[in-house]
């Protein structure tokens, strides 16, 4: 590490420049800070700070920008340089201190991360960062986490997702603001940031691993970068940042209609996601590949070119039943859907993908109310007088007493099973049922036949059958309700 208070000889035309740099930075930073409503005056911000000059540039621009408010300077220690930390979280304090904000530090095991998640050690040391600075973000009550990429981090960003591998979404580059995460530096070359602390006097740390070429990013700042600009194109970096803002916009555009085709085609049931087929097919290759892309982060899976184009073949083939995906998830073809479920949660799971869930059939011998333990439900059923106000309660359903005596029967759906849903033209297999409706597959057998004299009068929680439903003659109803044990509500 090289503490130091400028580092970069400056240009001739930047020595000029240097009375006009502090005013002007100052400026289009609170500027787009302003226009794209990155920070609220007298709202607490983290600062990421990490000694070097990016994250010190921003601790004291935003600190002139906001000295009202609360700023919280974070240093995260990754355990990584150890001779080297010690000198670079002191910097930061001192810079705080000047700065009149809060200093924090927050220590992390990147080895283990590393091990634990086999990933690189780049990909680890971030992910930790990020956690770190989300849990004090939440901890100061703060709206927002600042950090210091600059234009040039984003030029490098592009080519490191290039050489990787990545769509149009990912070459769109980092965005200024990202959850929680703010970036304003980010259309600020390194060298207008470098002038400015020089203009100041701000001291600032060199992080020596900025130089190991063992680091994909490194290698590309150092080694690609500089040949690209001397042998190819002097403003490449120029090139790239246009190329990203115009990406930038296009994908805003195709996320918006992918999130209005992903609310039509996709059905959420607690952590599972089903995908409605016949929908699904009529949209474009592109739309496609973003609903899939879109269901893989819901479902905190990461969504590689390879997984997509596997989902993508088994919704169009005939044969193809299941995928075995990453930390236990499944995507299961059944029908018209396809089901995105973990059947044993993020563990390895061997044999099909769907878990049934059973229960031992309970014979009804009068009203009351009968639970299921197994699906922690319980079916209520209630003899009434016939209301017309009856029929405005959406928490049960209501077939005519004058053909049903007891006992009944509640029972799983045996495959094959039809009945006639209330209001529907015509009968329907019960699996057709569950799919109109957008039940999951993973839930289906949460929902219960009950049957009288083996016919079914309804699928508990959904739909009657349309022979027992109430007409002009009705008098009395039996009123059925399906729900959470403990949650039932008085028929009244």
């Amino acid at each position: 590490m090289e503490y130091s208070n400028q580092n970069k000889t400056l240009t001739e035309r930047n020595r000029s420049q240097h009375t006009l740099t502090v005013t002007t930075l100052q400026k289009r930073i609170g500027a787009i800070i302003a226009s794209s409503s990155l920070l609220q005056k007298n709202k607490p911000v983290i600062i990421g700070v990490s000694g070097g000059a990016d994250s010190i540039c921003l601790l004291h621009i935003l600190s002139f920008l906001f000295p009202s408010s609360k700023r919280i300077a974070v240093y995260v220690d990754h355990g990584l340089r150890p001779h080297e930390t010690s000198a670079e979280k002191i910097l930061v304090q001192e810079q705080a201190g000047i700065c009149s904000a809060h200093f924090e530090t927050v220590t992390v095991d990147v080895q283990k991360e590393k091990t634990l998640k086999k990933t690189s050690l780049e990909e680890a040391a971030r992910n930790l960062r990020y956690q770190a600075l989300e849990d004090l973000r939440i901890k100061f009550h703060a709206t927002s986490i600042a950090v210091g990429h600059t234009a040039d981090d984003q030029a490098e960003e592009l080519l490191l997702r290039l050489i990787r591998g990545s769509g149009s979404s990912g070459l769109s580059g980092m965005n200024q603001h990202s959850g929680h995460i703010i970036r304003p530096l980010l259309h600020e070359t390194k060298e207008t940031l470098l002038a400015y602390l020089q203009e100041q006097k701000i001291p600032f740390c060199q992080d020596s691993s900025n130089f190991d070429t063992n680091f994909l990013r490194n290698k590309i700042r150092l080694d690609l970068l500089p040949k690209l600009e001397n042998e190819y194109n002097k403003s490449m970096r120029h090139t790239l940042l246009q190329t990203a803002a115009i990406l930038t916009e296009e994908d805003k555009l195709l996320s918006e209609l992918t999130k209005t085709c992903f609310h039509k085609l996709v059905y959420q049931e607690a952590d599972n996601l089903s995908l409605d087929l016949p929908l699904f097919a009529l949209e474009p290759l592109a739309i496609k590949r973003r609903i899939i892309e879109k269901i893989c982060w819901t479902l905190d899976s990461r969504p590689s070119f390879k997984k997509i184009e596997s989902l993508l073949a088994l919704a169009s083939s005939r044969n193809q039943t299941e995928i075995h995906l990453a930390d236990g998830l499944r995507a299961v073809r059944q029908n018209n859907t396809i089901l995105f479920h973990r059947p044993s949660r993020k563990k390895g799971y061997r044999g099909s993908g769907i878990i049934q869930k059973t229960f031992t059939p309970i014979t009804i011998p009068c009203p009351g109310t009968y639970p299921v333990h197994e699906f922690k439900h319980q079916l209520q059923i209630t003899k009434a007088r016939f209301s017309p106000d009856l029929l405005k309660n959406s928490d049960h359903l209501i077939v005519d007493a004058i053909n049903i005596t007891f006992p009944l029967l509640l029972r799983h759906h045996k495959a094959g099973e039809s009945f006639h849903p209330l209001g529907a033209p015509g009968r329907k297999k019960i699996s057709r049922f569950f799919s109109d409706q957008k039940i999951a597959v993973s839930v289906r057998d949460t929902f219960p036949l009950l049957l009288f004299k083996e016919r079914i009068i309804a699928v508990v929680g959904l739909r009657i059958e349309q022979q027992f439903r109430v007409g002009n003659t009705t008098k009395h109803v039996f009123l059925l309700q399906w729900a959470k044990t403990n949650s039932l509500m008085s028929p009244d």
